[in-house]
């Protein structure tokens, strides 16, 4: 048996609720002492394009592990405001202010009421959003992080959680004491990564930014030391993702994705769910679980038949990608490879997805769509990361993260392992990580970044192998 015809085992972490009562004995026992230390308790509130969510995270100051409280998930499509609209999903869903504000109001105060706090328990809030595909500009999308920010003080919570604190004072009184502020102060570095300077590159930048972040926290759970050099992918509706180097005391990124990941899926099945703005989330579960054997010639023949209809190359001119606003000029200053997904020209060729999708449905039956769309992942995965090969982004030691609806589902994973295995000639599953909810565990960690809350003792920023990077960041900061 050859190397890679052996069953992979994906370093997978997937999200396992925890009970604000539960917690404080789970810590308890973790620490084998009976002392209570605050924990620093995060809200992400995340727009995308298919689904709106609020997740409670709640990070042990001493570990810097961060557990999942609850999360709150909505369908994006409750959000639908025509008449007064200033925004659309790639889906073109009309979003507008008010609904938008409304919509996060009610998700986040469903989610905190779920775990038995209020909203102003919350010691911060991060907003983000994927919600960029009726933008020209990237300046255009604080629009919808300002309706986010509206719903978030509906909801209850001040401005003063949603913005890096200034002094000591604008900390919890219970948290203060964790905080190095008074030596360091938040200079834009998150995780050990210092963003691309000037103006941003890519529509979803922060998503970009918080998924790195994240998949480093996750990396903790399944053993793997997933800090720079890193390549990060979030297969949501749209693609986001970045590539770091090994620099010290902060990273640079050298590559950055953008475009569509699971809106292919979505035209995949838009023909056969019977739901206005459909998506992979509307496929009954009964409907998809057949039992005929599933053929892999068939798989694959589909699979690359809607290969055909995308195009995944790196990006070197042009103003958008899969809907999502690039700048191509800002990527060249900052020496930054835009590596995108598209259907088409900026979307065109979703709708002869669609149709395959439906021929597929018709001649072998709904049990291969899954199939399919796992197939179709991997091979996507395979794509990308083989560019970054190719433009030489990636180092030795280079580990890759995978998180998103799109990209860890199903049987994903495994296939995803297989392909990578096959394109660096080595077993890869002990250099590639998976993790739900990175998004909403990145925005934790940029929490603490803003508040200054490090764990020297188990660092997350700082490169493979080595300490923690909070001397250099000192020296660095005094220049």
């Amino acid at each position: 048996m050859g190397i890679f015809e052996r069953r992979h085992q994906p370093r997978l972490l997937r999200t396992q609720k925890v009970s604000y009562s539960d917690l404080y004995f789970i810590l308890r026992l973790s620490r084998g002492d009976l002392t209570l230390r605050p924990i620093f308790i995060a809200a992400s509130v995340e727009l995308g394009n298919s689904t709106t969510k609020s997740i409670l995270t709640a990070t042990d100051l001493k570990s810097g592990r961060t557990y999942i409280l609850d999360k709150a998930v909505k369908m994006t499509r409750e959000a639908l405001s025509p008449r007064d609209s200033f925004c659309h999903t790639i889906s073109s869903v009309e979003l507008s202010e008010v609904s938008i504000a409304e919509l996060v109001k009610t998700t986040l105060q469903e989610c905190a009421s779920s775990v038995g706090i209020t909203v102003p328990d919350l010691h911060f809030v991060v907003r983000s959003t994927g919600v960029t595909a009726c933008f020209s500009r990237i300046e255009e999308v604080e629009g919808v992080i300002k309706a986010l920010a509206k719903g978030c003080m509906l909801a209850g919570v001040p401005p003063r959680k949603m913005i890096s604190p200034m002094t000591i004072e604008n900390i919890s009184p219970d948290l203060r004491k964790f905080s190095r502020m008074e030596k360091t102060y938040f200079d834009g570095a998150v995780t050990g990564n210092i963003p691309p300077g000037g103006d941003s590159v890519v529509g979803n930048e922060m998503e970009g930014e918080l998924v790195t972040a994240g998949l480093k926290e996750a990396a903790k759970w399944v053993d793997v030391d997933y800090r720079n050099p890193v390549l990060s992918l979030d297969f949501g509706t749209t693609l986001a993702g970045r590539i770091t180097d090994d620099g010290l005391p902060y990273a640079r990124v050298t590559g950055s994705f953008c475009g569509l990941a699971g809106a292919i899926h979505d035209a995949v099945v838009s023909k056969v769910v019977k739901v206005d703005f459909p998506s992979v989330f509307d496929l009954q579960k009964k409907s998809i679980m057949g039992r005929r054997r599933i053929k892999k010639e068939v798989v694959k023949g589909y699979a690359e038949d809607i290969l055909g209809h995308v195009q995944i190359e790196k990006v070197k001119n042009g103003t958008r990608v899969g809907g999502v606003p690039v700048n191509v000029e800002a990527a060249k200053k900052n020496g930054v490879v835009l590596i995108g997904v598209d259907a088409g020209y900026n979307l065109s060729n979703l709708p002869e997805i669609a149709d395959i999708g439906a021929e597929l449905v018709k001649e072998e039956g709904e049990q291969y769509i899954i199939p399919v769309i796992d197939e179709l992942s991997a091979c996507i995965v395979e794509e990308l990361v083989g560019i970054a090969k190719e433009e030489g982004l990636l180092l030795h030691d280079t580990k890759i993260g995978v998180t998103g609806r799109a990209g860890i589902t199903g049987k994903k994973a495994e296939i995803i392992l297989d392909k990578l295995s096959k394109l660096f000639v080595r077993n890869m599953d002990k250099e590639v990580i998976f993790a739900d909810d990175a998004l909403s565990r990145g925005a934790s960690v940029l929490g603490r970044c803003m508040h200054q809350f490090g764990t020297p003792e188990n660092p997350i920023g700082g490169v493979q192998s080595h300490g923690c990077v909070y001397g250099k960041r000192k020296k660095e900061q005094k220049k």
